[in-house]
């Protein structure tokens, strides 16, 4: 398995597992896994740098990620944390939709691009009642990472 297909396996799984912890209430245990998930991913995507092209967005989805993963593993905080975090969530978000072009044809990369622009907007507004939505496309695209589509 190469590298960057690694991240994409963790990346995916990760999106699964929070998606369908934030839709069966069961699962609330799995909150540490999602985390290491989370903080695992972001380190991935800076030690390995998929799609150099737009560096700048994986920079900003691999912070999100880690400060995700530290939150939920060490109670890691400061003030003002959700702002930050829901800013970053959205600029990764953007700045990789608009700066990679050849992957528009990839769903699972866009939907976690469009899962970043959600969990960003929810962190920002609080729009409790897209929780639903945000976690169907996080299961989704974790999924079509996965398979690679």
């Amino acid at each position: 398995m190469s590298k960057e297909r690694l991240t994409y396996v963790v990346l995916g799984i990760f999106l699964i597992l929070s998606g369908l912890v934030s839709l069966v209430s069961g699962l609330g245990s799995l909150g540490i896994v999602v985390s290491i998930l989370a903080l695992v991913a972001g380190v991935l995507i800076l030690i390995f740098r998929p799609g150099i092209s737009i560096f700048t967005g994986w920079i900003l989805a691999a912070i999100y990620l880690i400060f995700l993963g530290l939150t939920g593993i060490i109670n890691f905080g400061f003030a003002g944390m959700g702002t930050v975090m829901a800013i970053l969530a959205i600029a990764a978000g953007i700045v990789l939709l608009i700066r990679w072009p050849g992957f528009r044809h990839h769903i699972g990369f866009v939907l976690f691009c469009v899962w970043l622009i959600l969990v960003g907007i929810m962190g920002l507004v609080g729009l409790g009642g897209f929780g639903v939505i945000v976690a169907i496309v996080a299961i989704a695209s974790g999924v079509l990472m996965i398979l690679n589509e």
